[in-house]
């Protein structure tokens, strides 16, 4: 991996200073119409080096609500894809891929770690819940192989991004789940990525490995992404009763201010949901589903579909060019 193995000690408020994209309410119609004309999909990673934060959860439930919301209004600029770098593929089956009936002859291992790689058009698989959702098939043996292979192959950190690069005109947004560690894979998503989505589980470990987290990020913007953008800090698995979570919402507050996005309260409907291979929109549906209205009596469905909205008003200005 192409990293120094040391790092300074940068404080977290110095380090994440940003420029925050629209800052003001801007109309619906027009943050969809507005992304309808961009060329490039916008690629969005979600990350965390500790597992259990809702990384997943928050992956699955973002691309299928942007399927949902961009489904009517953008009939050629639609078209969302998820791609999972966790050799654990719980985002896949959450969107009801099954990998023992559907065991693809080629994976996302194969465009991480084959020379030349196989065209990604090929393995490209739609959602069964959403026409406009599609996704890479994985396996876990093999992205296990891909994580141990990759250290040793030429340009390894940037085999992602070259992977997509061919349908990056194809989608309106690329959202990346990631693995609960620094490796390969993870620095791949993150290369990858035009901006990031950190969840935070509300408790005193959840913030644990922020700093690592911020140690691999700054090195991912010196050396290859200069403008990936911290698009929010997400509160997950929050739980406002308990005093851990409302001290860590307010340290929250008070560190990342602009940058904290609404919190996602602890619910049945998601593990429900993610038990039963959906996400929350299709195992909690509204009476009268329409791109206009996803959001059920589920107070899960209300947050996710907050957090799209949000996602859609930071994102609607022109993509950020590609280096390389």
């Amino acid at each position: 991996m192409f990293f120094p193995t040391f790092y300074a000690n940068i404080s977290l408020n110095a380090l994440f200073v940003y420029n925050i994209l629209c800052s003001g309410s801007v109309p619906r119609s027009t943050l969809v119409e507005e992304h309808w004309r961009e060329s490039m999909a916008t690629t969005i990673t979600i990350a965390n080096e500790k597992g259990g934060v809702g990384k997943t959860t928050t992956a699955v439930n973002l691309a299928a609500g942007l399927a949902l919301r961009l489904g009517d209004r953008a009939p050629d600029r639609n078209r969302i894809l998820l791609v999972d770098m966790d050799p654990q593929v719980h985002a896949l089956l959450a969107i009801g891929y099954d990998k023992q009936a559907q065991t693809p002859p080629l994976s996302l291992a194969a465009l991480l770690t084959e020379t030349p790689p196989p065209s990604i058009q090929r393995l490209i698989q739609r959602s069964d819940h959403h026409p406009n959702l599609f996704f890479v098939p994985s396996e876990r043996a093999a992205m296990i192989r891909a994580a141990r292979e990759l250290p040793a192959l030429m340009a390894n950190e940037t085999r992602l991004q070259r992977a997509l690069a061919p349908v990056q005109d194809e989608y309106a947004y690329i959202i990346i789940d990631t693995p609960p560690n620094t490796g390969d894979l993870l620095i791949n998503a993150l290369v990858a990525a035009d901006h990031i989505i950190i969840p935070v589980e509300t408790s005193y470990l959840g913030v644990s490995g922020l700093i690592e987290l911020q140690r691999t990020i700054e090195q991912v913007q010196t050396h290859f992404r200069p403008n990936l953008n911290i698009l929010g800090y997400l509160p997950t698995l929050c739980e406002e009763q308990r005093s851990e979570a409302r001290e860590i919402l307010e340290e929250m507050q008070r560190r990342y201010q602009q940058l904290l996005l609404p919190p996602i309260h602890k619910a049945s409907d998601l593990a429900y949901a993610h038990s039963s291979h959906m996400d929350v929109f299709t195992y909690r549906p509204p009476r009268n589903l329409s791109s206009e209205n996803i959001v059920s009596s589920s107070r899960a469905t209300r947050e996710y579909a907050e957090l799209i909205d949000i996602v859609l008003e930071k994102t609607a200005a022109p993509a950020i060019r590609r280096e390389g």
